[in-house]
């Protein structure tokens, strides 16, 4: 029979109630997930996508009707040796997420085009989607030069109902979710 000091048990215990503890604690947030540019034709698109997670505010507001709109941004630009960064796209598209409870399904609507989801983790997934958007076109690109691209996805609160801008800008934390500038370089 293994025997253990008082010490060395409160350690353990203290450490199995810290696992048991840490699956429950989920990271709210947006969070960029492997975005790369790829060129197709004369376009350069964007493929991967952001994790979301909902805040339990954000959720509970989405469950009882409020439609939440995020946005993607992308910023091109052209590095350049001596002088500023020339810009070549600046591009915002808005997806908007809503519940419809008597039917029990998400829906995700990006550029008038609507999908039904049973959940909210595949709804969530199809929000942060940059599948396929085609960012630069080829013709404003010169050979052999260095392109940054900058991708920022964010809630967009200004789209809430009126009452709830006001408790949005109030208390920062629950409402407030985004996801930074993310920077990916790449050469044409």
């Amino acid at each position: 029979m293994h025997v253990c000091s008082r010490r060395k048990f409160l350690q353990m215990a203290s450490l199995a109630m810290l696992m048991a503890v840490i699956p429950a604690v989920r990271a709210e947030g947006i969070q960029a997930q492997q975005i790369d540019v790829v060129q197709r034709g004369e376009l350069f698109h964007l493929n991967g996508g952001f994790t979301i997670q909902l805040s339990p505010t954000l959720d509970d507001a989405l469950r009882r009707g409020v439609q939440l709109t995020f946005v993607q941004a992308v910023e091109a630009e052209r590095e350049r040796n001596w002088w500023l960064a020339e810009g070549l796209s600046d591009l915002e598209r808005s997806v908007r997420l809503s519940y419809n409870a008597l039917l029990r399904q998400y829906y995700v609507s990006l550029s008038g085009v609507s999908s039904a989801h049973e959940s909210l983790s595949e709804a969530l997934q199809a929000v942060g989607d940059l599948r396929d958007w085609a960012v630069v076109n080829v013709k404003q690109m010169k050979k052999k030069a260095e392109y940054k691209i900058y991708v920022r996805m964010y809630l967009d609160v200004s789209q809430l109902p009126k009452p709830l801008q006001v408790n949005a800008l109030a208390s920062s934390g629950r409402w407030q979710l985004d996801s930074g500038w993310q920077e990916r370089g790449f050469k044409y």
